[in-house]
């Protein structure tokens, strides 16, 4: 599959989970009152498999798991980069909103400033083609 295309369903899937990343936060803050870092982390944890789904079904569906092993290494080689995603998202987010920016629109700044990272990461290391993946 063409880069390009990808790359488009990488940022349609992308789209769909940071709709549920800040619809998280937002109930998570304005209705039961967390503070946006602990609403932030669950609403990115939410994105990541959310995302994950549809980038396994969708935008890398071209390279699927050779089994339940590999799905459950592909999860957790997934669940590394985002973590890391997250980390610098929550870096980032704190950063914007302690400059005085509100919560929502401080993570969407952070979630646009990472997205290109994620898809070269996602693309080379968490989908990476069969022949690419180690045979245990």
């Amino acid at each position: 599959m063409r880069t390009v295309r990808r790359w488009g369903r990488f940022n349609l899937v992308g789209l769909g989970g940071f709709v549920v990343q800040l619809s998280a936060i937002a109930i998570l803050t304005r209705v039961y009152g967390w503070h946006y870092s602990l609403a932030t982390i669950v609403g990115i944890e939410l994105a990541i498999l959310s995302n994950f789904h549809w980038d396994c079904r969708w935008t890398w569906r071209d390279r699927p798991a050779r089994g339940a092993r590999d799905w459950i290494a592909r999860l957790g080689r997934y669940q590394l980069a985002k973590t890391a995603s997250l980390a610098a998202n929550l870096g980032l987010t704190a950063w914007l909103v302690t400059g005085g920016l509100p919560v929502e629109l401080a993570n969407a700044i952070a979630v646009a400033s990472l997205s290109f990272v994620n898809f070269f990461v996602s693309d080379a290391m968490v989908f990476r083609p069969a022949g690419c993946q180690s045979s245990r």
